[in-house]
């Protein structure tokens, strides 16, 4: 009776390793990767210095900075302006504040230094929108990049 009991119980746990992903995502996620060489990542346009985007405020330049930092990190360091949005990571991909975003002009997403905001990204991205960019250091590099001469004018 034993030897049944665990020879079902095996077979029960070697089943559900085998149904532990979803093949399909799985496809797709291979077709999204694939070509995401160390090369192709070194080259790619997701990522923008943050003195390309001190020019893009000084310049006045159609776009949004979109912050993924948590409340308490926006309580303690905020980015303000009419071209910024504060949405956490992990409410960003509800609808109510997917609709908040505009298609048509680029994004920055923004977080401390940079891992939360490409995640976003690469999430964006799935979902259609065309004009994301990741600030490539996050707000380290931007408070760096903040200078007299490339600050915004008011």
């Amino acid at each position: 009776m034993k030897k049944i009991i665990y020879s079902s119980l095996v077979a029960s746990l070697l089943s559900m390793n085998l149904m532990a992903y979803d093949a399909n995502k799985a496809e797709e996620f291979s077709k999204f990767y694939s070509h995401m060489t160390q090369k192709a990542c070194a080259d790619s346009k997701l990522f923008m210095k943050a003195d390309d985007v001190m020019k893009m405020l000084r310049e006045k330049k159609e776009f949004f900075m979109l912050d993924v930092r948590t409340d308490g990190e926006n309580a303690v360091l905020s980015l303000s302006g009419k071209n910024s949005l504060h949405i956490p990571i992990n409410v960003l991909f509800q609808k109510e504040n997917l609709d908040k975003l505009s298609a048509d002009k680029p994004i920055v997403v923004v977080c401390h230094s940079g891992t939360r905001a490409t995640l976003a990204a690469i999430g964006l991205k799935r979902l259609g929108f065309k004009k994301i960019h990741v600030l490539k250091g996050g707000m380290v590099a931007l408070a760096k990049a903040n200078n007299p001469k490339k600050a915004p004018l008011k």
